[in-house]
């Protein structure tokens, strides 16, 4: 169903509704160019998710159109309904960032189904091929991260504390992993576990990394900030803060301070406000039946997707100033990262 057509569904349900009304009121002229755009989240804990929403929001009011986000904190069967709810709203597009990326695929039928055009928010969605896909390149995140870790440590122990293989990246980012060892030829892996991105869960793994190998680990390689956390907890416990690489993702607040401390080593920001802002451009680029931009095309076992890929920072203490002026206001401030608000003039 094109725009016009859905606008004309939603302006048939608003006259049902206001029918009496329409008796005795002038009628009212509908905004028949907005289109609707459809948002099903994942999650919103994370304080990414709040400028995620935002950007969205933001690039929304700018090309005129109207954005709706529901939920599933987690919740699978919670997402389907949520989705089917967003399809009986006659939305024009739905934006998509699956609970479970495997389960997605009968979403991405069901929305196929309705007419609707789909796009995968940060999803990697295996079994089903969405008509567009924005992420950030986690293959060059995980380079990122091997990069800043082969400067520090070029030889020795590494270890590895990742997040689950549920998550869309987890594969171009383990296979970056994967493809940097085989350079270095120096390096032994000496961990490699999953701790399903619980800061708790990744302190004992990391505890029980640095004990079964004396306390001989030169880096651990973190798939995300809070999960580095708990491995800087335990380098703390045991004197080693500084002396071992700890790599991580999200450029939190708390990761940046714990850079500018020289607890953690490295993180990397993804620019948010770009992530969201193209993926409303390109669901107002399907609504109007126009193309969208595409980076690349991307298979993730369904197929070639056409991809936006969003821009990464490789934030050290090198960089940090820099990093934080690029930084979407609120996101954090020099105050914070530094506990002093001169630190970076």
């Amino acid at each position: 169903m094109n725009l016009s057509a859905r606008m004309l569904a939603r302006g048939i349900s608003a006259a049902v509704l206001s029918a009496a009304a329409a008796l005795t009121m002038p009628a009212p002229v509908l905004a028949q160019d907005r289109p609707l755009i459809g948002v099903a989240m994942s999650r919103q804990e994370e304080q990414r998710w709040v400028f995620d929403r935002a950007a969205m929001e933001g690039e929304a009011a700018k090309l005129g159109a109207d954005v709706v986000f529901l939920y599933a904190n987690n919740d699978q069967t919670k997402q389907v309904g949520q989705v089917e709810n967003l399809i009986a709203q006659g939305v024009d597009v739905i934006m998509l960032n699956p609970v479970d990326r495997e389960a997605a695929g009968s979403i991405v039928r069901s929305v196929k189904d309705a007419g609707i055009p789909i796009i995968d928010y940060e999803g990697g969605i295996t079994t089903a091929k969405p008509d567009y896909y924005v992420t950030r390149d986690n293959y060059e995140a995980g380079t990122l991260q091997m990069t800043e870790a082969a400067k520090f440590a070029p030889t020795g122990n590494y270890a590895f504390v990742n997040g689950n293989p549920t998550w869309g990246g987890w594969r171009p980012t383990v296979n970056a992993y994967k493809d940097r060892l085989a350079t270095m030829k120096d390096v032994k892996v000496v961990f490699d576990q999953n701790a399903d991105w619980d800061p708790a869960k990744a302190q004992t793994k990391a505890e029980n990394a640095l004990s079964a190998n004396s306390d001989k680990i030169d880096a651990f390689i973190v798939m995300n900030d809070g999960m580095a956390t708990g491995v800087v907890a335990a380098l703390r416990a045991r004197d080693l803060l500084g002396k071992v690489y700890v790599s991580g993702v999200d450029g939190e607040t708390s990761a940046l301070n714990r850079i500018a401390k020289g607890e953690q080593t490295m993180t990397i920001y993804t620019d948010l406000v770009e992530e969201g802002s193209s993926a409303v451009r390109a669901a107002v680029a399907f609504a109007k039946g126009e193309k969208p931009v595409v980076d690349k095309m991307t298979d993730n076992g369904a197929g070639e997707v056409p991809t936006r890929v969003v821009p990464l920072i490789a934030v050290t203490k090198a960089n940090l100033c820099d990093a934080i002026k690029v930084m979407p206001k609120g996101w954090t401030t020099v105050e914070a990262v530094f506990e002093d608000p001169n630190a970076c003039k």
